[in-house]
């Protein structure tokens, strides 16, 4: 029953310097809300009559009236969007274009954006071809709105494909997309001391992989296996299986926690452990030295799973 009791009223330092606070705080405003009232009891009113403030607010509210009525006719909302439409409409013209051959600034000058144009014309130069007017709708990043609009003003020329042309390209790209898988499986990655530039080396890895998992790397200590990247939330199994042989882990490299040191705050901060795990721990430490992870099997909280991850991130001295 004692230690039922100690586990539900157990609190951390800073949640004691919290409820301290919280007690001072309700004293002040039980004394306030008993000192306050009696104060007003003997305080006079400002005023005794408020005419005078009804009047002055009357004025002001007159003024407010005067300034909108003459700001409402100089300019209004719709005068505002007339504006903004005319700036917007000036800058751009529609013209017949051929989709294989306009540069970027006549992209530009037909409404669309410039990272727009340049995806375009970065199309073009690999070597793609527009060849009927819905092939443009699968730019990367025109919307359809703006494809509606400039479809009616597609012109393609008919060019006929060189079939030596075809035989020289295709023998590059093969060489080429070798070339990359070649340099794809040269590629290894040490988890625990990898930046975010060596991990966006990864196939599939962008910006945003990289720095979770960097992230979860600093919140564990560091990984003992590749496996754990997928506990990391949404990543993509796919890519895992694409990568994992990329990857290494040196385990000497994990900063361990000393268990018999550390405060239950510094145990709940690591993922495999919760606060009631991190407070078991620290009732359990009370009673004897911890020597092991096997002392842990005292502790109801923890299963055999969770031990066997634990042990990679915890010493004993």
């Amino acid at each position: 029953m004692n230690s039922f009791f100690r586990h539900i009223f157990f609190f951390t330092k800073s949640q004691k310097r919290g409820l301290i606070v919280l007690i001072v705080l309700l004293i002040l405003v039980v004394v306030a809300n008993m000192l306050i009232p009696k104060y007003l009891q003997k305080t006079k009113p400002l005023y005794s009559d408020n005419s005078v403030f009804l009047s002055q607010v009357d004025s002001f509210k007159n003024s407010l009236s005067d300034k909108e009525y003459k700001y409402g006719n100089t300019y209004s909302p719709a005068d505002f969007a007339d504006a903004r439409y005319n700036m917007a409409s000036s800058a751009v013209r529609l013209f017949d274009f051929d989709p294989n051959t306009l540069d970027s600034g006549g992209f530009v000058s037909l409404g669309l954006k410039p990272f727009v144009a340049k995806n375009i014309v970065n199309y073009r130069n690999k070597g793609g071809r527009f060849r009927r007017a819905d092939d443009f709708a699968r730019v990367y990043g025109l919307l359809p709105a703006d494809f509606a609009r400039l479809k009616p003003y597609i012109r393609i020329a008919d060019v006929k494909e060189n079939k030596s042309d075809l035989q020289i390209i295709q023998p590059v790209d093969k060489q080429t997309e070798n070339a990359s898988k070649r340099v794809e499986n040269d590629i290894v990655v040490e988890l625990n001391t990898a930046d975010t530039v060596a991990l966006r080396q990864l196939h599939g890895i962008g910006s945003y992989y990289a720095r979770q998992i960097v992230y979860y790397r600093d919140k564990l200590g560091g990984y003992y296996s590749v496996d754990q990247l997928l506990e990391i939330k949404n990543f993509p199994v796919q890519t895992f299986e694409r990568i994992k042989n990329n990857l290494t882990v040196d385990p000497a490299l994990i900063k361990k926690i000393n268990v018999n040191w550390a405060t239950v705050e510094k145990l709940n901060r690591h993922p495999y452990l919760n606060f009631y795990q991190s407070k078991a721990i620290f009732e359990l430490r009370k009673k004897q030295k911890l020597q092991s992870i096997d002392d842990f099997r005292q502790i109801s909280d923890f299963s055999d799973e969770d031990l066997k991850k634990l042990e990679n991130y915890l010493h004993f001295k």
